[in-house]
């Protein structure tokens, strides 16, 4: 994007090389930005060296003089359905005209990604900035967040993706009008909208958003500007916002149900305990001797607490947590319960400080041939965790509902929660299974002359799936929860070579702690560790006392010396380039003051701006012809009056 941008102002200056000085200052952008336009219509045949762009009234330009004794400067540019099209990057040139206060270049053809672009010059003045109806990808460009005073913005109709950033409400605080309607946004609708005192018009529909619109929204805007997302919910719409689907099994009441957290059936009693006795053995154990300690520790409640059965039905008030439940979600097998997990293959994959992990093969029966057992069934993960000491029902309670919540997140970087089995004495968690193992294992097992390097762009990519995944678990939690033991044996990777965040507030689960932004800081740091691993080749725990984030300080205080990068990795000069910004951005998160460190929105963004810039492929998105002749009128006509508020519309 550099190189485009000093090719696109080395144009600019061969075209008006041979012309005499230009008598305004603003001519020169305006001239530049025509010169690497695509214009069939001669609609800028105004636009010539040999006249000044505010006395001889180009197309589209208007002009001001700030004060008697000072030349006319340009503050508008509106340039509407003039069949005007080019790179993204052309738009920059714009930003050098230094009083602009509105830009409209709504129904054109311009292409490109947009979050290349440097609006940030423009953060005086500008208050008025219309894009729709072009052909503009990538993502929601950072530099629009820094235009403090802008009053309307319009994106609509282009290919822009991503996530809306999520911290929009409080950056744009002047915001008017926002539309971003007809893209492919995912992810949630910020809540910081919300916060946005002045907002009268938005439009977010036909993108693919998803979860409750915020209240505060749904209160003042109508349903026409969330339509077009079918993952959005609640009012205004008519989608109602459901529960995760669920079927609970109540071991001591009677009767089943879909989607409720009471009731169940008796029917099956003991095979449900002794599916999960089987999994807590490892699923070893014979049968029989199963059979026989579920008898022997029911005969020792029952006679060790004879008055428990009388009580149970006197106390609804207290009972507010099923025994024993199963839920799954969205994506999970429908046949899933506790007895499907006995009839699948099982091996015991590890035992760590917050749970057991079995591998089970649902649908699988002989574990002796694990290609064969694949083939018939599916692969999943459980993990085994056990009730906390001291544990009240509430806390039981409230460990199951932030079990729901978990379940409900979805993101291609994060391992998703299938289903999950609680009872009063242990929770059973069913994830995806990873087939390729973890980065920890893909980083340092099996280094030697038969090892086969991990390359630096799979490298560069797992880094940015991987602070992605977990932007998106600190944003979707709304900031209250952290993984606590994020390592790169939690970075897993699957099928199809992307890394996915794992066991994100499992220690939650486990031993609660207070929400903050200290603990989410704790993971900036822990994944700071893990680029400085991606880079280094180095273990976390290597150098004992002295750990590896304060060894790469030392190093990098020294000089960018190649000792510090693993010497698996190349040393072409564009290599290195991206490993030394790389490192940039892990030293910044394993600042010793968390205050210090970025958020992980910020993090991602900095790792993909590292990729964008090494990336040489060529940008494959255009406005197709139908899309060029479309007209989007969903924002107003520039002109003085549209930084005026203006109610929320109804329509």
């Amino acid at each position: 994007m550099a190189a485009l941008r000093v090719l696109l102002l080395i144009l600019a200056i061969a075209a008006s090389r041979a012309s005499a000085p230009v008598p305004s200052p603003d001519a020169v952008a305006l001239l530049a930005f025509k010169s690497v336009c695509s214009d069939r219509a001669g609609a800028l045949s105004s636009w010539t060296e040999s006249s000044d762009p505010c006395a001889a009234k180009w197309r589209g330009v208007t002009c001001r003089r700030p004060s008697l004794s000072s030349p006319a400067r340009v503050r508008r540019v509106v340039l509407e359905g003039l069949q005007l099209g080019g790179h993204a990057a052309a738009l920059e040139l714009l930003a050098d005209l230094p009083v602009l206060s509105s830009l409209s270049l709504k129904n054109n053809t311009f292409t490109g990604a947009l979050h290349g672009v440097d609006f940030s010059r423009l953060a005086p003045h500008l208050k008025l900035l219309y894009l729709s109806g072009n052909g503009f990808s990538g993502h929601f460009p950072d530099s629009f967040l820094r235009l403090r005073h802008l009053r309307r913005l319009d994106l609509s109709g282009n290919h822009l993706a991503g996530t809306v950033p999520q911290e929009i409400g409080h950056r744009l605080r002047a915001l008017l009008t926002l539309n971003i309607a007809r893209n492919s946004f995912v992810g949630l609708l910020p809540g910081s909208l919300e916060a946005m005192p002045e907002l009268a018009e938005l439009n977010v529909s036909g993108n693919h958003l998803e979860g409750r619109v915020p209240e505060r929204l749904a209160s003042a805007f109508p349903a026409s500007s969330f339509d077009g997302n079918p993952g959005l919910c609640g009012a205004p719409l008519a989608r109602r916002c459901v529960e995760p689907q669920q079927i609970v099994y109540d071991n001591g009441r009677g009767g089943a149900s879909n989607g409720s957290r009471t009731a169940g059936s008796g029917i099956g009693k003991t095979r449900d305990r002794w599916m999960v006795v089987m999994i807590m053995s490892a699923v070893g154990a014979a049968v029989a001797s199963l059979v026989a300690v579920a008898l022997c520790a029911v005969l020792l409640l029952k006679g060790r607490k004879p008055t428990r059965r009388p009580r149970a039905g006197s106390t609804p008030a207290s009972s507010t947590v099923a025994r024993e439940e199963t839920v799954r979600f969205d994506g999970c097998c429908v046949e899933f319960d506790v007895a499907t997990l006995m009839q699948g293959a099982a091996e015991m994959l590890g035992k760590g400080a917050t749970a057991t992990t079995y591998r089970v093969v649902m649908g699988g029966n002989d574990a002796s041939d694990a290609a064969a057992e694949e083939a018939r069934g599916e692969v999943v993960v459980v993990k085994r965790l056990r009730r906390r000491d001291g544990a009240s029902r509430d806390d039981e309670r409230r460990r199951r509902e932030l079990t729901r919540e978990m379940g409900t997140w979805r993101h291609a970087n994060v391992v998703g929660l299938r289903a999950f089995y609680a009872s009063t004495e242990e929770l059973l968690l069913v994830f995806d299974y990873m087939p390729n193992g973890s980065l920890h294992s893909l980083l340092h097992e099996n280094r030697g002359p038969a090892r086969v390097p991990l390359g630096w762009q799979t490298r560069l990519k797992l880094a940015q799936d991987a602070a992605h995944g977990l932007a998106y678990l600190h944003g979707v939690s709304g900031g209250n929860l952290s993984h606590r033991h994020l390592t790169s044996s939690n970075i897993l990777v699957d099928g199809s070579g992307n890394a996915r965040v794992s066991d994100f507030a499992l220690l939650q689960l486990l031993a609660p702690a207070p929400p903050g932004e200290a603990l989410q800081k704790q993971d900036v740091h822990g994944f700071g560790v893990i680029l400085l691993e991606i880079l280094t080749g180095r273990q976390a725990g290597e150098y004992g006392s002295a750990d590896l984030p304060r060894w790469a300080q030392t190093v990098a205080r020294e000089e960018w010396t190649p000792e510090v990068f693993d010497v698996e990795l190349p040393r072409s000069k564009g290599a290195e380039d991206e490993m030394v910004a790389l490192l940039h951005v892990a030293l910044l998160c394993v600042a010793d003051n968390p205050g210090e460190r970025p958020r992980m929105a910020v993090v991602a963004k900095m790792i993909e701006d590292i990729r964008d810039r090494g990336s040489k492929r060529s940008n494959n998105y255009s406005a197709s012809p139908s899309q060029a002749r479309h007209s989007y009128e969903s924002s107003p006509c520039v002109s003085e009056d549209t930084t005026r508020s203006t109610p929320a519309s109804s329509s």
